[in-house]
């Protein structure tokens, strides 16, 4: 065999090992990252969002939605916050600030950042305690049923929740 083939092999067998050894990293912290619930039906959420309207998944049944958590201090979330809002435009979507402040902190935030979103604030972490949250972002698919049918952890969008959504609804068990 050549000199200049073995480099070439020796590169691409380093490359493709580099490549698995991230893509396990990935898959692990993810897995870790995934909340611990008990059950794949959504426990009831309800309360009051920052402008005082009432949400409560219960009003949801029979129809899919989006839950998503997520919380001001993570970078993540911010990144993905105004796809967001505009998947809220078209798609029931139960957004809850995680241990993000008081309600005027999560004000101030939203606003700084420019978005308009219906917002639940859970700044102790109860109202999404029955979800086994671990870290944000999370976004739970649930059917019309009140099955949670996907889980996401971390940077998504809102076209790939549209995607599992529609999934969701149409694959539907009865």
């Amino acid at each position: 065999m050549s000199q200049e083939k073995r480099p070439f092999r020796s590169r691409l067998l380093r490359w493709l090992l580099e490549a698995f050894v991230l893509l396990a990293v990935i898959l692990a912290l993810r897995a870790w990252h995934a909340p611990e619930m008990t059950s794949e039906t959504l426990p009831r959420l309800a309360g009051q969002t920052l402008a005082g309207q009432a949400v409560d998944t219960a009003a949801l049944a029979g129809r899919g939605f989006v839950v998503h958590v997520w919380g001001s201090w993570c970078p993540v979330c911010r990144m993905e916050l105004s796809g967001m809002a505009r998947l809220a435009r078209d798609v029931p979507v139960v957004s809850i600030a995680w241990r993000s402040g008081d309600d005027g902190a999560v004000r101030a935030f939203l606003a700084g950042e420019g978005v308009e979103l219906p917002v639940v604030n859970d700044p102790d972490g109860r109202l999404v305690a029955g979800l086994g949250v671990k870290g944000v972002p999370l976004h739970l698919v649930v059917d019309g049923a009140g099955r949670i049918r996907f889980v996401e952890t971390g940077y998504t969008t809102p076209w790939g929740l549209r995607a599992r959504l529609w999934w969701a609804e149409t694959f539907s068990a009865p």
